[in-house]
């Protein structure tokens, strides 16, 4: 282990816990799944294994080495995407929809991971359209609803 082993984990118990209070907050609907079940569980295991990985970060920080992956923009930008992505979706689809926020972020994702544009943008709507598909049809959960939602129901 390294000590920025010890940032890291820090770093996604940190973002755990914000999911997981931040997901209290939802709206919980009668008779159908509660839509804060799946961020306070993800939530908290980020917390838990984030913390745990600080610790050992921490107890083993004698041997300080910067990985390899920080001298490279495009690996640095992969890393930062998620959490960033995991914020957006947060801010934004209470706004704009669930279905339009999650296209977007799959596309960028998919661009900055290498794919053509095209093909990331038909990814993109694709995996958008089947997420908000079988969470709003198939497990009853509602999700922030925009005009793609609307035109879903």
């Amino acid at each position: 282990m390294r000590l920025p082993d010890f940032w890291t984990g820090l770093g996604f118990a940190a973002v755990g816990i914000a999911i997981a209070v931040y997901a209290q907050g939802f709206h919980v609907p009668a008779g159908a799944a509660s839509p804060r079940l799946l961020p306070t569980i993800i939530g908290s295991f980020m917390a838990l294994f984030g913390g745990l990985i600080a610790l050992r970060g921490w107890r083993e920080a004698g041997n300080v080495a910067l990985p390899g992956w920080l001298s490279s923009p495009r690996q640095v930008t992969l890393v930062v995407f998620l959490p960033v992505a995991v914020i957006a979706y947060g801010l934004l689809a209470p706004r704009l929809g669930s279905s339009l926020v999650t296209m977007v972020i799959l596309t960028l994702h998919g661009i900055l991971y290498g794919l053509r544009p095209l093909y990331a943008i038909v990814l993109g709507v694709c995996a958008g359209i089947a997420v908000s598909f079988l969470f709003i049809h198939v497990l009853g959960i509602p999700l922030p609803a925009g005009w793609i939602e609307e035109l879903l129901s």
